[in-house]
């Protein structure tokens, strides 16, 4: 297993809680300094923010930077549903998305009949129903944690921590978004709407992006997408994961991976994103 991979998963399982957030950002910072890096926190609105109540662990000078790459780093809560992203067929996500709050509503349904029926006080049904609801709302937030984090957040730490020690000297920015690279035959390459437009940039992805033996790297630069992470807040972001292609759903990604982090995955996009970093040169306006 990946050096950085290992002791995250060792050490750092879950990084909901604040402190246990804090604990994986001190780690964090030390790896950095020991690579050559002098990262620094910053939290509430910075260059990196992405809305709400947020602590960024930042290398380099955003200002002077030609690339951005950011990755999540905190876990969430376990979905009832197994989690699922369709990138490349939003309309199939956001049905699949629908599942929850309808098994939500019809879950509090069955249940507040099953208690009311045998009792025989329909009187009680709405209101037990009710109750039920509001507290399968706060499910989101109180509910127990995800100890399966390898593809969902782990993957795009590590996948960055490899590129920071391979290039120790990372200086309107493009944002790389690494996330959910942990497992998957197709490295998938989504840029925003703003980037498509970037010529330059485009090229430079399609030159220094290679396949592996056994993976391929696909950069989708027509029809619809959604990709459900911090991609979202930077208008000129890429979006880099991997997907399997399943049938009926087409490419996907599966953020509860069972496996380790795949090796290959990281040393392509490790190798990927220090070339872009190397060879891209922006025209300056």
């Amino acid at each position: 297993m990946n050096e950085f991979a290992a002791r995250i998963e060792r050490d750092f399982p879950l990084r909901r809680k604040e402190k246990e957030k804090m604990e994986f950002r001190t780690w964090l910072v030390h790896t950095f300094k020991e690579l050559g890096y002098t990262p620094k926190l910053e939290s509430g609105e910075s260059a990196l923010a992405a809305g709400g109540s947020v602590t960024n662990v930042v290398v380099g000078d955003i200002d002077k930077a030609k690339i951005i790459l950011a990755a999540h780093y905190d876990t969430g809560v376990r979905e009832l549903l197994p989690p699922l992203i369709c990138p490349t067929r939003p309309l199939t996500f956001l049905l699949y998305q629908a599942l929850y709050p309808l098994l939500m509503v019809a879950g509090s349904f069955l249940l507040s009949l099953a208690v009311t029926f045998p009792l025989n006080l329909p009187g009680m049904m709405l209101p037990l129903f009710l109750l039920l609801l509001v507290v399968a709302l706060f499910y989101p937030k109180y509910g127990p944690d995800e100890k399966n984090n390898r593809n969902a957040n782990t993957s795009g730490v590590v996948t960055l921590l490899e590129v920071a020690k391979t290039y120790p000297c990372l200086k309107e920015k493009p944002v790389f978004v690494v996330d959910c690279v942990g497992e998957g035959d197709e490295l998938l390459v989504l840029p925003s709407k703003a980037t498509r437009w970037d010529g330059d940039l485009l090229d430079a992805i399609n030159e220094n992006f290679v396949n592996g033996e056994k993976k391929t790297c696909f950069l989708k630069t027509d029809g619809q997408i959604i990709f459900p992470s911090d991609n979202r807040a930077f208008p000129h972001s890429t979006a880099v994961c991997a997907c399997k292609k399943v049938a009926g759903f087409g490419r996907c990604i599966l953020p509860r991976g069972t496996g380790e982090i795949d090796e290959e995955n990281v040393a392509l996009l490790r190798e990927g994103l220090c070339r872009l970093i190397m060879n891209y040169h922006p025209q300056k306006a």
